[in-house]
């Protein structure tokens, strides 16, 4: 029996949502299927408590903020998901007390005895900007959430008379953030001649407030003169997720136009609901869409032009594409990822 303490408590409040949290959130749920796993989630833990964990795991870890400590008395294993902020420096600046706790945790990683990440691309960065020994780095693949699946033409209707949105739509679901390119994705619009075509970008960050990223969104909306064809949609519920499911079933394509993702999950998700996925051929990206994807360039005419051919397609061969890459989605499992992490604990303890 391995004894996990599951490090919770960075996970409140806004990340919960996010990435991040969908990682913690599945795995954890999936580690329930293996008898081997006591799992010891830190939130449940009381300051008096003492707990005989083997390792504990940190499936979490921030760039700018003291996260892990500097001398653990246990194994140690953190999951870096990405270092997008040191990749695009200028746009995701710490500030001095950033700076310094950055330092802080590039020590506490000397500590730790292993490294999990979610992609080949994340493990170079790791290499590269956190100086991390390769042989420490296991890339164990995500998967998207098994409940995603394709809705039926009757509730798909239903959901898009409830949201109001559009017969014909693309479908963008994330953040906001610079790597997240979305500028690039709302000019796209301009390009598309059928105005009936609208975009749906999903993301509880599509709202007015006082950050550079939501300048560049209402300016780019002005520039391309295309604010009648996006809607913003942050209100749809990730639990019950048959709401969201039904947003992706209901889409043209999905569309990824990121400048760099440490995965990319909602691409899987977009297979799953048999939507055929345009994506950026960059970072993760590759890795997560295979052959299965469209790509295209990262920028407004390229990702245009990609959804022009899609739209274009007959119905046999637009079935067959969502048919191969639905098989390919079924290639990532949080059984598979539960099970390679259970295999890093036990090397580490060995």
């Amino acid at each position: 029996m391995l004894n996990i303490l599951f490090e919770t408590s960075v996970l409140s409040g806004g990340h919960s949502a996010r990435g991040i949290g969908t990682y913690a959130r599945l795995l954890t749920e999936e580690f329930k299927n293996h008898a081997e796993i006591n799992l010891i989630k830190s939130s449940t833990l009381e300051k008096s408590d003492k707990v005989k964990a083997d390792i504990t795991h940190y499936p979490f870890f921030d760039l700018f903020f003291a996260t892990l400590p500097m001398n653990p008395f246990k194994k140690l294993v953190v999951t870096i998901h990405d270092v997008i902020p040191l990749i695009f420096p200028k746009f995701y600046e710490p500030g001095i007390k950033g700076k310094l706790k950055f330092e802080k945790q590039k020590l506490a990683l000397k500590n730790v005895n292993a490294v999990i990440t979610d992609s080949q691309a994340s493990k170079k960065d790791i290499i590269q900007y956190l100086n991390v020994p390769e042989e420490k780095i296991h890339v164990i693949y995500l998967a998207a959430n098994s409940s995603i699946v394709k809705q039926e033409d009757k509730f798909v209707r239903k959901i898009i008379r409830k949201y109001k949105l559009p017969k014909k739509y693309l479908l963008y679901v994330g953040d906001i953030n610079y790597n997240k390119n979305i500028p690039q994705l709302i000019k796209m619009m301009k390009f598309i001649e059928d105005k009936n075509i609208h975009l749906i970008c999903v993301g509880r960050n599509f709202t007015p407030q006082e950050i550079p990223e939501w300048k560049w969104i209402e300016t780019q909306l002005a520039l391309s003169d295309v604010t009648d064809r996006v809607t913003f949609l942050t209100t749809i519920p990730t639990d019950p997720i048959e709401e969201l499911a039904a947003v992706y079933s209901g889409a043209i394509a999905y569309v990824q136009p990121s400048l760099y993702e440490g995965f990319g999950l909602p691409v899987l998700e977009a297979m799953q609901c048999m939507t055929p996925a345009i994506c950026a051929q960059n970072s993760s990206l590759v890795e997560v869409g295979g052959k299965n994807v469209i790509y295209a360039e990262p920028v407004a005419e390229a990702l245009a032009e990609a959804i022009i051919n899609v739209a274009g397609w007959s119905k046999t061969k637009r079935a067959k594409w969502v048919k191969d890459a639905f098989k390919w989605s079924q290639t990532f499992s949080w059984q598979k990822t539960a099970n390679e992490t259970i295999e890093v604990y036990k090397q580490i303890l060995k």
